[in-house]
């Protein structure tokens, strides 16, 4: 049985979450900041449902579903955030998704995670297409996006419903090709 792997950047380590991390993920994913601009993360967060996420990772790992990873600082090991894929095997792609907690926001964080899981995505699953979306009210989330080479693949009016209200949403995805010319 494998695990999940653990990716190493010039400042972060993308390791596997453990139940030791649940506290701080209630606490970074739980503010309210963080679920305006994601769709599945609640506010409140509820006791227990970071233990319950979080033990959920190996099964779907193993069932080649999803990645997930914690972002952490190299050295201290402190939490950032999350990043992780959704994976389409059948179709050679994946869909990642990510949050960073609001006190490592503007710092580069992001970034440096989802260049770590697209070098990953392309040369390890040998991956043709990385895709993602953002609510357009998050174009901090867009602008990762850029940094790392995805384009804009479409803007799709109310396609999303949070919290009761319709939601934009803008598509982009980078391919194996794009990311060999910049490589």
């Amino acid at each position: 049985m494998s695990t999940i792997p653990t990716l190493k950047t010039i400042r972060l380590t993308l390791r596997p979450f453990t139940l030791g991390d649940a506290k701080d993920v209630q606490r970074l994913a739980g503010d309210e900041k963080i679920a305006a601009t994601t769709l599945d993360l609640p506010h409140p967060y509820p006791d227990g449902a970071a233990e319950e996420w979080i033990s959920t990772h190996q099964k779907e790992y193993e069932e080649n579903k999803q990645i997930i990873w914690a972002i952490t600082i190299t050295g201290s090991g402190e939490l950032v955030g999350a990043i992780g894929y959704k994976l389409r095997p059948e179709f050679n792609k994946a869909e990642f998704g990510f949050w960073v907690g609001v006190p490592y926001w503007n710092k580069g964080f992001a970034s440096e995670a989802l260049s770590a899981i697209i070098k990953y995505g392309f040369e390890e699953l040998k991956l043709n297409k990385i895709f993602a979306h953002h609510f357009v009210t998050n174009p901090a989330s867009g602008k990762v996006m850029l940094k790392n080479g995805l384009k804009e693949e479409g803007y799709l009016r109310e396609d999303i419903i949070k919290d009761g209200n319709y939601i934009d949403i803008i598509i982009y995805s980078i391919l194996r090709s794009e990311y060999e010319q910049i490589t």
